[in-house]
């Protein structure tokens, strides 16, 4: 079963719809909206068991990356957290994980 829904988008979506065949614009928007329920289902899920939520910048984040703007402390509670996580000892995966990165 399906019905005709109206919708207004901002421009910058609307030309993306237009790019698309006219007969896969529907599938395309319910494809859309079913992976965007399961990406917040899934935050949910994360938040109730206690992980933060950081907003979506996508640009910031290849900066970020791009920067190398990890600071010391914040990988090494990183490492604790993984090894801890991974019944593991932080020296061990610093090691293995610094090897991997002079790779």
């Amino acid at each position: 079963m399906s019905r005709r829904v109206t919708i207004s988008v901002p421009d910058d979506v609307a030309e993306q719809l237009d790019a698309l065949p006219a007969r896969q614009v529907s599938a395309y928007v319910t494809e859309a909206l079913r992976r965007r329920r399961v990406s917040d289902d899934m935050r949910a899920a994360l938040r109730a068991a206690g992980h933060g939520e950081f907003p979506y910048d996508p640009a910031g984040a290849a900066q970020r990356l791009a920067a190398h703007q990890v600071t010391p402390e914040v990988r090494e509670a990183a490492v604790a957290r993984v090894a801890g996580l991974l019944g593991r000892s932080a020296e061990e995966l610093r090691s293995e994980l610094n090897d991997a990165s002079a790779a």
